[in-house]
Formats: C-alpha cells, structure tokens, sequence
C-alpha cells in the first residue's frame, strides 16, 4: 500500500501579512517603550534639577543668615586687602565691592549691584542679573571657618587667661577634635565691648594670629591682659597654610555662561549660578557651581530706612547699599537698617520637551513691595520654567 504524503505551509501572501502584523506590534511596543524612556529622563532630568536646586540654594540660603558672622564693628588701624578685579572669572569689576582701602571703615556685610551690562558674563545683556557679595568668618569653603574659642582673663591663682576650645559631646564628655582650632590655624580676635565701642578688632602687627594652645597661657597683644577680666572671642579665619589678606571672608554669588563645560540639556541664554570666594593669596574668585541652567538671579533688600523699627523701603537692581562716593552705606547702617533679604532664580526643571508647551511666552518676577524685578522673554518654551523664592533673615548682622 503506497502512503500518500502531503506538504503544507504559508504561502507567499499569508507570511507577508504575518510579517506585516509583526512589524505593526514591533512598532507600536518600540513607541511605547521610546515614550517611556524618554519620559523616563525627562523625570530623572526633572528630580535632579529638585536635587540641584535644594542642595545649591541652601548653600546661598545658610551664607545669608550667616553675613556678618564674626565682622569686627571697629577694625582700628588695621590694614588689608580685598578682591582683585578678576575679569577673567565674572565679566565684572570685584574691587566695587571692596572696603579695602576705605578709612576707618568696617567691612559691610551685604552688598548688591547689576552684573556688568553688555555681554552680561556670557549671557544677553537685556536680562540684567544681580551681584551677591556676602561678608563673614565662616562663609568660605574650609573647616577652619566653622571654629571658635573665647579666651578669658580669669585673675585665679596666677593664672592669665583660660581658653575656651576644647569641645566636648555632653553625653559622653568626649573630646569633639573636629571643631576644636588647632594651634596653627589663623584666627582673628574681638574684643566685643571697649566703653561705647563694640566688637573692635584686634590689632597687634597683623590683623589675624594662629590659635592658642588651651593647654598653656597665651601671651601677646591678642590676648586679655592681667587683671583686666575680659574675654575675647577667637574666629576660625584660613587654614594653617594660608596668610590672610582680610580679617573675614566673602563670597559673590552671581550666574554666568561659562566659555565651555554648559549642560547640554540646558536651554540657551541660560548660565549658572555660582559660588566665588575670595582667595587670601592673591584676591581673585575661586567659582563652586550651585544651579545649572539659570537664567537671572534677581535680590530684593528689605530695609528700615527711618531706625523705627519698621520695614519701609524695597531696594532692587543694586539701589541699596550704595557702594561708594560721598554717600556710600555704612557697616553700621547695614546692620541697623536691613532687615530681608529676597532672592528670585529664574530656572528651568528637567530638559527640553516637545510635548511640553510652556503657557506663556513671557515669564514675569514679580516682588510684592519692590514691584516687577524682570520680565524674562522665553527663548524655547519647550521647558518648564519655575522661579524660585527665598525670604531671608541674616540672623549675624547685629
């Protein structure tokens, strides 16, 4: 008996429709899967400028409360040295900022201005940001700044001064090293009362000396004398190998383009906003970025024009403090008058996205009492533009 075999398969027209269905599937999962991805960075992109922008501007935050920590109200004769103008780094002239060279005169410990106009520190001149300058012991980017100590006259068996820095945890009674000033970090001295005289700064060859051992007496001009039951308070001011070249330091916060090194994901006309310090060695800024892709930062001081008690007056654009001339602001004026300080930060969240179209074609800053401080015109609104807000209070002025 002959078996009957018989071959079967998909012809020609049904394997071009199965091939047609299973690109059809291919690209409809592809799609969802690209809208996933790209959601899915445009949410990383989203969290990390959050990140950015809560670490960045806290660091502004802490620097504006602390301005004037440690300042001397009186600086004697001493004699010192600012910012150089490092054009180079910020477009701008630093030494505006400087009391250098001023007589007599105490450094102020906020001061604003207007970034130079023009090619505005890479960015469009017709955004006209603001200049921050704070002033403080503990404002620039070491250890040694965040230390104190008091030496005190205690007339008690012969003995000269105690000194207080060695700082111990109050629950174990351990010895925290970490905040105690080694004996070769540099420090300025206050004496905090002298008759009608607050916080003079004390002078003896130099404006700054090194930390004395807590286990010796210090000697020197520094330190409370014999008898006289004083107590001078010792600022943290530059590590050991550092020489200072000011009994304080200060950091200018301002938002530039820089030459090379932008975020590609940052939209254009936007910089960063920056961090300088001054260096001890030769005056010029040393930048730490805090916030990419930002467009302008604008600062708001609030101030009690009148010594009443109450806020009155809304400086913006650098109008107040007036930084030099015949009617240049006071230190002292500073710390009676200012109360506020607010800062804006025009910025973006995330990256670029073509699904996203921003509502407005303008983004306005708007201060309650000072009136409209920019009205920013988008250069793509395919990013979600935010301004940020801080009131602030610098709790160190007086």
């Amino acid at each position: 008996m002959k078996l009957l075999r018989t071959q079967t398969g998909l012809s020609l027209v049904e394997l071009m429709i199965t091939m047609v269905i299973f690109v059809l599937v291919i690209a409809a999962a592809s799609n969802i899967f690209t809208g996933l991805l790209t959601q899915f960075k445009q949410q990383s992109k989203i969290a990390e400028t959050a990140i950015e922008g809560v670490v960045g501007l806290q660091m502004l935050r802490s620097d504006i409360e602390q301005a004037g920590y440690g300042l001397p109200y009186d600086i004697g004769t001493a004699d010192y040295n600012e910012a150089v103008n490092d054009t180079t780094t910020t477009g701008q002239d630093e030494t505006a900022f400087n009391d250098a060279g001023a007589t007599d005169a105490p450094p102020r410990a906020v001061l604003t201005g207007l970034a130079n106009a023009g090619a505005r520190n890479g960015l469009p001149a017709t955004y006209v940001s603001d200049v921050l300058v704070l002033k403080a012991t503990n404002i620039a980017m070491n250890d040694t700044v965040r230390k104190w100590a008091s030496v005190s006259n205690t007339d008690v068996a012969g003995v000269n001064v105690n000194v207080m820095s060695d700082w111990t945890n109050t629950a174990t009674g351990a010895s925290l090293t970490s905040e105690n000033l080694s004996t070769t970090e540099k420090v300025t001295v206050v004496r905090p009362l002298v008759g009608a005289n607050q916080r003079t700064l004390i002078n003896s060859g130099n404006f700054y000396t090194t930390a004395p051992d807590p286990a010796a007496v210090p000697s020197g001009g520094f330190y409370p004398t014999l008898n006289s039951y004083e107590t001078y308070i010792l600022y943290g001011l530059a590590p050991a190998s550092i020489t200072p070249r000011m009994p304080f330091n200060r950091a200018d916060y301002y938002v530039r383009r820089p030459a090379t090194g932008m975020p590609t994901h940052c939209a254009p006309e936007t910089g960063i906003l920056y961090k300088a310090t001054v260096n001890h060695g030769n005056g010029q800024l040393f930048e730490y970025p805090l916030l990419d892709c930002v467009a302008a930062m604008k600062i708001v001081l609030a101030s009690d024009s009148n010594a009443d008690g109450i806020t009155d007056s809304w400086s913006k654009d650098g109008s107040w403090p007036v930084l030099s001339g015949a009617g240049a602001t006071t230190a002292a004026d500073i710390r009676s008058q200012l109360k506020e300080v607010r800062v804006y930060v025009v910025t973006h969240e995330g990256q670029r996205d073509p699904t996203f179209t921003f509502p407005t074609a303008n983004l306005t800053v708007t201060d309650p009492d000072a009136g409209t401080l920019l009205t920013y015109t988008l250069p793509d609104r395919n990013y979600r533009w935010k301004v940020y807000t801080m009131v602030l209070k610098p709790y160190n002025l007086r």
